[in-house]
């Protein structure tokens, strides 16, 4: 199987599902999938901010929004810009 193709279909999958980058990350690593080739198979999904705006939108911003996107493996500066954007403030 072709490492590259597997990543990318792999990192489009979790992130329908609403994974961070590093999730997907740590699941194309623990399959075995050098870290180069994940990066370039993160850059055939949405960015990392615009996935965690959606969840934003679905789920509405707040705390327990917060701790559910740090739980799929989103970064900090990701989650804390999603929320405060959708709620006018800065999450604290």
């Amino acid at each position: 199987v072709d490492d590259t193709r597997y990543a990318e279909s792999r990192a489009r999958q979790l992130a329908s599902r609403g994974a961070g980058d590093a999730l997907i990350r740590q699941t194309l690593a623990r399959a075995g999938v050098e870290a180069a080739v994940a990066d370039d198979a993160l850059l055939t999904v949405a960015p990392e901010a615009e996935r965690a705006r959606v969840v934003v939108e679905r789920r509405g911003p707040g705390p327990k929004t917060a701790r559910y996107l740090l739980g799929k493996g989103f970064s900090d500066e990701v989650v804390a810009s999603a929320v405060a954007s959708e709620s006018g403030r800065e999450l604290g």
